[in-house]
C-alpha cells in the first residue's frame, strides 16, 4: 500500500491569500516556515512558498495580537491578555468566549534555551500581574486545576500565573 504524503501546498496557498490582505500574523508565518523547512518539498510547493515570501516582503502584515483580537471579535469573544514574542516561537494569552468561559493558552518555544524560556515566563508573569491588579483580580492561593474553560477571570488568570511559575514544564 502506498504511503500518503502530506502536502503543505494548500496551507501555503491559504497563507498567500491571507498575506495579500496583510492578515498573515508572524505566528502563522513561522508555522508555515517550520512545516516547509522540515520536509522534502515538491516543485509546486517550492514555487508557492517563494510567492508567499515575495508577498510578505512587499505587504505589511498584522501583528499576532491584531490577529488574535480580530479572531476573538469574530466569535463575539474578548482578549483579556496576550503576549507574543518576536524573537522566539512563544505566546501567552487569556481570552473569554461569547459564553463567558475563560481560556488560558501558552506556548514556550522548546528550541529556546532554558534561560530564555524562564525569562519569557517571568516577563509574562510580570505583565499578567499588572493586568490582574488593574482588573482587581487577586491571585488565588489554591492550585487551580488545568481545564479547558474556567468560570471566572480570577480562576483563569491564576491558572496561567501558576503555569508560568514552572516554564520548564510548559510544552510547546
Amino acid at each position: 500500500m502506498r504511503e500518503l504524503r502530506y502536502s503543505i501546498l494548500a496551507d501555503i496557498q491559504d497563507a498567500i491569500e491571507q498575506a495579500k490582505q496583510g492578515k498573515l500574523a508572524l505566528f502563522w508565518q513561522r508555522t508555515i516556515q517550520r512545516e516547509y523547512s522540515g520536509k522534502k518539498v515538491t516543485p509546486d510547493e517550492q514555487q508557492a512558498y517563494e510567492q508567499l515570501q515575495s508577498i510578505l516582503s512587499e505587504v505589511p502584515q498584522w501583528s499576532d495580537e491584531e490577529d488574535l483580537r480580530h479572531n476573538m471579535e469574530n466569535i463575539s469573544g474578548r482578549v483579556w491578555f496576550c503576549h507574543f514574542w518576536t524573537d522566539h516561537y512563544s505566546m501567552v494569552q487569556l481570552t473569554e468566549d461569547r459564553s463567558g468561559g475563560f481560556h488560558a493558552a501558552y506556548v514556550l518555544d522548546t528550541d529556546a534555551s532554558p534561560e530564555v524560556r524562564r525569562e519569557a515566563a517571568l516577563l509574562a508573569q510580570r505583565e499578567l500581574a499588572d493586568c490582574m491588579q488593574e482588573w482587581g483580580v487577586l491571585l488565588l492561593n489554591a492550585l487551580v486545576p488545568e481545564r479547558i474553560k474556567y468560570a471566572s477571570l480570577a480562576e483563569a488568570a491564576s491558572h496561567l500565573m501558576q503555569v508560568l511559575n514552572e516554564p520548564e514544564r510548559i510544552i510547546g
